[in-house]
């Protein structure tokens, strides 16, 4: 196990680049929120500030920025006038595609000198490894 904190630093730090270089105009934190709002159906703010840990205030700030680039929209929710839903724009959603795209395409490339045993075994060990990552995110939470 003493080979797993410098494959852990190492790993993100490949994954942050990747990130970084796929955003054009908006941070990486930026990018995972409208990410997130392209997953979610008319989330509330508290929902998505939660799906990226981050705290409401911080995340407010980020959504103002996110608005006056025209990505993402606030409505007040019917029900509760401080609850706020947040939706994508068109924009939005065109950007959150692109971004998209760009990551498909980078890891298509660092998996195309892969064969198909090695690229097999190393998604589905990524989608057991996130897997384990999210239960034991949920039980500190609990």
């Amino acid at each position: 196990m003493e080979k797993i904190v410098p494959i852990f630093y190492s790993l993100s730090k490949s994954m942050q680049s990747i990130h970084k270089s796929s955003c054009d105009n908006i941070s990486t934190v930026q990018s995972t929120i409208i990410y997130e709002l392209s997953l979610l159906s008319k989330p509330s703010m508290q929902m998505v500030a939660d799906a990226v840990g981050m705290d409401i205030t911080t995340f407010s700030r980020q959504i103002r920025t996110l608005e006056k680039k025209e990505l993402v929209a606030r409505t007040p929710f019917e029900g509760d006038r401080r609850i706020h839903i947040l939706s994508l724009t068109e924009k939005g959603r065109q950007v959150v595609n692109s971004i998209n795209e760009i990551i498909a395409a980078k890891m298509k490339s660092a998996f195309a000198t892969m064969n198909d045993f090695e690229r097999e075994t190393v998604l589905r060990s990524l989608q057991a490894l996130d897997g384990k990552l999210q239960e034991s995110k949920g039980k500190e939470k609990g």
